[in-house]
């Protein structure tokens, strides 16, 4: 079970760099070896884990108008990869994906 934290604003900015470039990977992982597929899958609880938390401030209105922006497209881009994710077995994203 994840705890649930509060998070800073530098803690912000680097989990939305986080998960932006771990998504940006996603499509290069569907190519991949089965290896680096099942290496994303034991990684993906984790960015799902910040993800929530970047839920959870951005609904709390703690993120900067900029960071607001870069969540929403963060949504977009979730969004459009839902046909990755589901062909990789990933679980769904724990979050709204609409801001």
């Amino acid at each position: 079970m994840v705890a649930q934290t509060t998070i800073d604003p530098g803690r912000i900015a680097i989990s939305l760099d986080y998960v932006a470039r771990e998504l940006d990977f996603l499509a290069e992982v569907e190519g991949e070896s089965e290896e680096t597929q099942l290496a994303y899958m034991l990684e993906w609880p984790d960015l799902m884990a910040r993800l929530q938390s970047l839920e959870r401030a951005y609904r709390s209105g703690r993120m900067t108008s900029e960071q607001a922006e870069r969540y929403r497209e963060l949504l977009g881009k979730l969004s459009e990869a839902l046909p990755i994710i589901e062909r990789l077995g990933l679980t769904r994203p724990p979050v709204s994906l609409q801001p």
